[in-house]
């Protein structure tokens, strides 16, 4: 019973058994109107006794296909004194509106439901898209920089062998010209100008410097394959066993063309803050990298865009700043977790769209400057594939900070 009126108030709603009640023959055969002795019709019916009554009027509710959905009934103390006719006509009105009100609601429940279902399958297929669009940038990446790793290396480590002859050959010489310098201090004039046009004394100043410069430079070259070939790791497994800092250090390599400047002087402050015993975690590592490369291009592009915003003339406008922490973390039921923390001091995230920054092609760039896929497939990254998380927390005009919580 979905609605019961007794006296003054609608009482609760309760069930009930329809045999040997005359609402069972409403149901089956439609209209029953009992003027008087009800209860002497249906002694099975103990309610009849209970509530009193003496007469019963009953209509069943059929839907637009005919089928009963319900029925309604009236009992009264006293004997019926108005025509049939009349209580039939007024009976069939409630019903026929009873009946279109239920329909009407049953509609609109397996309307929102449908709406429901096409939301939840439209947001499937933005995130497979997303993952679609990520996931061939992210191979043809990882292919383009193994690739650019293994034809640099090849040249540089030709060169890095053949330095070390370099500077042993150089050193033997200078140590050839100090000996017939000392052997024969007063040479003739025409090797005295050409000592002077090759500037002798520098250059045995200088060529060791020269040789230096040279190892640093092929070192460092050698750090930036290290570091392509860590961010693509393309011929290793899926999953395995990583330290988090040489995933961290290799996406820096990558981006640092945006931190420092080619004069050598750092445009954005880079402050690291490693934790002691981060323990290696297993992870998908280009997956990761690839977050991370995401959440640090993000920051650099607010960094920027914040330099450009805030006042050119100001001597006391913020240096632009960025902070890596790490740190191990006890989250739920006592498991260690690895924290990336990546923050900036830029302009901050407006709190209006802090909640979408995860949609799927959601950006707040221009057109051209960004596809509004990195942060939803990084954020798909951290919680399916890693089961992990990944927060965003900010403060308009003062920064953003993302955090990677990873299980070890």
């Amino acid at each position: 019973v979905l609605s019961f009126w007794a006296g003054d108030d609608f009482g609760p709603n309760f069930r009930y058994s329809l045999a040997g009640t005359p609402c069972s023959l409403v149901v089956k055969d439609g209209l029953q109107i009992y003027e008087r002795d009800i209860q002497a019709m249906f002694p099975e019916d103990k309610d009849l006794v209970d509530l009193g009554a003496e007469s019963y009027l009953g209509i069943a509710i059929y839907d637009s296909r005919k089928n009963v959905i319900g029925h309604l009934a009236g009992l009264h103390t006293q004997p019926l004194d108005r025509r049939c006719e009349e209580q039939e006509a007024i009976l069939k009105i409630f019903a026929a509106r009873s009946a279109a009100e239920i329909e009407r609601q049953a509609n609109e429940k397996a309307l929102k439901e449908q709406n429901q279902r096409l939301k939840t399958a439209l947001r499937d297929l933005k995130q497979a898209q997303a993952q679609l669009v990520k996931a061939e940038k992210l191979s043809s990446l990882g292919h383009m920089a193994a690739g650019l790793a293994h034809e640099i290396n090849n040249p540089i480590t030709f060169i890095r062998g053949n330095l070390g002859h370099i500077e042993h050959y150089s050193q033997d010489l200078l140590k050839v010209i100090n000996l017939y310098q000392q052997e024969h201090p007063q040479p003739s004039e025409g090797l005295q100008d050409a000592i002077r046009s090759v500037e002798l004394d520098f250059m045995q100043r200088d060529m060791p410097q020269m040789i230096a410069s040279m190892q640093t430079g092929v070192q460092r070259v050698g750090e930036i394959v290290k570091s392509f070939r860590s961010f693509s790791r393309i011929h290793e497994s899926n999953f395995k066993v990583v330290d988090i800092h040489d995933g961290l250090e290799a996406v820096l390599m990558i981006v640092q063309s945006r931190i420092q400047e080619e004069d050598g002087e750092f445009k954005v402050e880079l402050v690291k803050s490693y934790g002691e015993d981060i323990p290696p975690i297993y992870c998908a590592p280009r997956q990761l990298n690839q977050v991370f490369l995401d959440i640090l291009n993000n920051a650099l592009d607010a960094l920027e865009e914040a330099k450009k915003c805030r006042s050119m003339g100001d001597e006391n406008q913020p240096v632009s700043k960025l902070w890596i922490n790490t740190s191990v973390e006890m989250a739920e039921r006592s498991k260690r977790h690895v924290l990336v923390s990546i923050a900036d001091n830029g302009l901050g995230v407006a709190d209006n769209i802090k909640d979408k920054i995860f949609d799927p092609f959601f950006t707040t760039k221009p057109v051209g400057k960004g596809t509004g896929l990195g942060l939803s497939v990084s954020h798909q990254i951290v919680t399916e594939v890693h089961k992990g998380k990944l927060s965003c927390r900010s403060t308009p005009g003062q920064g953003t900070s993302f955090e990677v919580m990873l299980p070890v």
